[in-house]
């Protein structure tokens, strides 16, 4: 109905002394900008919604690079966080331009479109809320009109996102350093000897004296020197952790399972850490026998690991290989070597059958000479401690040449068919027990995992032991059968070189030597009232310290020795080495994105917004524009010729060139065309329908009358 009013032949001059405008159509008469112009703009608006619905897609995944970002010849990380910022730039540039171009292409065709309301002077700021959304910050009355409306509040939250983008996409996106997921791999290292082969330990020992130098001692002396430095070094670490605690009021538990773990250091980088396994209690144990029983045993993590964990063909990466900052948690189901102390306290009467000169008809005892003879070196006399001890005609009891002073003990690892090296050791005075025999037994144990963490600063290598959640324990994953029972005999050679280097044998002279003195003053005491023992809660036993000390023969007999417990090979040393392979979890650092901090995750937001505002952009231009994009009369070069072009208007009347304040920022304008000059202008709503009505009454065109006016009632 309203047609009508259109028809060219209808049109005259409007009152104002212009040409007629010529109304607006449902597709409006503006310029429309280059094919190249729409071109770019659908290229820009498919890059920033797919690029942006990646970067989304990556946040929640949270994929994890491993060693492709980080290591030699793949993309370093500084140039993959480099390459995610500049990704994440050209996304927000991208962003802001298809979101300032949406907002211009719905501004101008609503100020061309016939019924529309037009558009206000706060409408036309609202790009720069995007392209500097610092201005928001001057415009507060601008705000004020626009801020509230649905337009306003888009534009507001488009305006935000892309202020924030970068920063949330380096926060969700960027390949951060983390510790990546726990996987399962089966890891392989070299072997050379079987478990404590004293003579390989010997031949492989580092010294600058050769075997022309030292044709008989070179090889022992050196090993003899490693053992001794190793061992005083962890015990003293072992004391000093004793001192802290309970210097610091907290005294430890009298259960061993409480009580400080054993010790030790490999490479001098890498801390070990034993466990106590097969735990027996003091009391019970001390009550049964009726006299101080002292049972320890030490676990302590198989030493091959070190090097299979940098063996390049488990291709393990290490952390030079992330600039320093790398780290890995690698835990083998391997067996471990342990040892045991069993120690009893005795009487001087209890003493008497093992003491050579307490003998009938005995020889002459030389106490330079016994270590080194054959003589008398076990018995089959019957002792109080057959039964704890286990010794029989078999397993025969060892024989010590002379009752030790106080503060001093003996060694003998001369008994047959036994895997007992035993040591007597006489305790201070007054104490009761008087003396103390130990038999210390070494073996591998299945009852453990080896968990091995390495960062920059160092290693931690430790044993995980009789824990009901551990899936990699070696008797519960790779060899079911074990059997813990299985003492070896090498180790009793290696536990001689030990005890012998670290003077545990001079008593027979009577040395006094310090570690003796410190060994006795830490046997546990027996109470004859309430016939029991127990561990001190301020002081660790002798059993435990002896196991401390020999952690280093455990350390040393397991380097190069098999990751399986037993040796099925012809010679004791092989050349070259064998490659054996085992089971493992490894759980090591590398790049990944959206590992974030609970508070970072509010930047998922921002992400998911600038997507969906992205794909609703995308869509306004394939299904709305379709190719057709109109003068955009929100930029300021185009808003400024059409200012020129317009007439005069009484909407703006008393303004001396200064903007549009107060209500007049909430006035709807329109944009018309000249239809012969072709030049386009802007007035304000009620002029422009003023204009309408004055040219459809003059041409007595009723129906357009009527529509103009429900249009003004509207």
């Amino acid at each position: 109905m309203a047609s009508s009013l259109f028809k060219p032949k209808a049109l005259g001059v409007d009152r104002h002394g212009d040409p007629p405008e010529s109304p607006p159509v449902d597709q409006p008469l503006a310029p429309r900008q280059a094919k190249s112009l729409f071109v770019v703009l659908l290229i820009l608006a498919i890059y920033t919604t797919i690029m942006s619905g990646l970067f989304f897609i990556i946040a929640c995944l949270k994929p994890f690079y491993g060693d492709w970002i980080g290591r030699s010849g793949n993309l370093s990380a500084s140039s993959a966080s480099l390459l995610s910022a500049l990704l994440a730039k050209t996304i927000e540039l991208s962003y802001v331009t298809v979101c300032v171009a949406f907002l211009g292409q719905l501004l101008s065709r609503r100020a061309l479109r016939h019924g529309s309301e037009g558009v206000s002077v706060a409408d036309m700021t609202l790009r720069t809320w995007i392209t500097q959304p610092g201005s928001l910050l001057m415009q507060w009355e601008v705000l004020r009109y626009s801020g509230w409306t649905i337009l306003g509040v888009i534009t507001l939250v488009v305006a935000l996102v892309a202020m924030l983008y970068t920063t949330a996409a380096e926060a969700l996106v960027s390949p951060d350093l983390v510790l990546g997921p726990v996987r399962h791999r089966v890891l392989q290292g070299n072997v050379s000897t079987e478990y404590s082969n004293p003579y390989y330990l010997e031949n492989n020992c580092q010294t600058p004296i050769t075997s022309a130098m030292d044709p008989v001692y070179w090889n022992s002396t050196c090993l003899a020197i490693e053992l001794a430095g190793r061992a005083f070094h962890d015990f003293d670490q072992y004391i000093q952790d004793w001192a802290i605690q309970v210097q610091s009021g907290n005294d430890t538990s009298t259960s061993l399972v409480s009580r400080p773990k054993p010790y030790g250091q490999l490479y001098d980088n890498t801390t070990v850490t034993g466990h106590w396994i097969e735990i027996v209690n003091t009391t019970e144990v001390s009550s049964q026998y009726g006299r101080m029983v002292n049972n320890v045993t030490a676990a302590y993590p198989h030493a091959g690991l070190f090097a299979a964990a940098r063996d390049p063909k488990n291709h393990i990466q290490q952390p030079v290989d992330l600039s320093g900052e790398g780290k890995y948690i690698l835990q083998a189901s391997v067996p471990v070597p342990a040892v045991n102390v069993l120690c009893a306290g005795l009487s001087t009467e209890d003493l008497k059958p093992m003491i050579y000169t307490e003998w009938p008809d005995h020889e002459t005892f030389n106490a330079s000479t016994w270590y080194a003879d054959t003589l008398a070196v076990s018995t089959t006399n019957a002792t109080v401690i057959d039964d704890l001890f286990g010794f029989d005609s078999d397993n025969q009891a060892p024989v010590f040449p002379i009752y030790p002073v106080a503060m001093n003990t003996i060694i003998n690892p001369r008994v047959l068919n036994t895997t007992y090296l035993y040591l007597l050791g006489a305790s201070p005075a007054g104490h009761n027990p008087p003396y103390v025999m130990c038999g210390l037994r070494g073996k591998q144990s299945g009852k453990c995992s080896v968990k091995y963490q390495v960062d920059s600063s160092g290693g931690v290598l430790s044993a995980i032991c009789e824990d009901p959640s551990d899936a990699l324990q070696y008797d519960r994953l790779s060899d079911p059968g074990m059997v813990e029972d299985e003492w070896d005999v090498n180790w009793k050679s290696v536990a001689w070189e030990w005890a012998d280097s670290v003077t545990l044998g001079s008593g027979i002279t009577g040395g006094d030597a310090s570690i003796e003195r410190m060994l006795m003053e830490m046997v546990p005491a027996f109470d004859n009232a309430t016939n029991t023992s127990s561990l001190a809660s301020n002081l660790p036993s002798t059993g435990e310290a002896l196991a401390v000390m020999a952690g280093t023969t455990l350390l040393l007999g397991s380097q190069d020795s098999p990751f399986v417990p037993f040796w099925n090979y012809t010679n004791s040393t092989l050349d070259p080495p064998v490659v054996q392979i085992f089971n493992a979890t490894l759980q090591s650092a590398g790049y990944a994105s959206g590992r974030v901090t609970d508070w970072q995750q509010v930047f998922y937001v921002i992400l998911a917004v600038v997507f969906v505002t992205n794909v609703v952009c995308l869509a306004f231009i394939l299904l709305q524009l379709r190719g057709h994009l109109v003068t955009d009369f929100t930029e300021p070069p185009n808003l400024f010729a059409l200012a020129v072009s317009s007439p005069d208007t009484s909407r703006l009347a008393g303004m001396a060139g200064e903007a549009p304040s107060g209500p007049r920022l909430r006035e709807r304008w329109h944009v018309g065309v000249r239809e012969e000059s072709g030049h386009f202008f802007i007035r304000t709503r009620m002029e422009r329908e003023a204009a309408m009505y004055s040219t459809a009454r003059d041409v007595g065109d009723r129906d357009a009358v009527e529509v103009i006016v429900e249009e003004e009632s509207s």
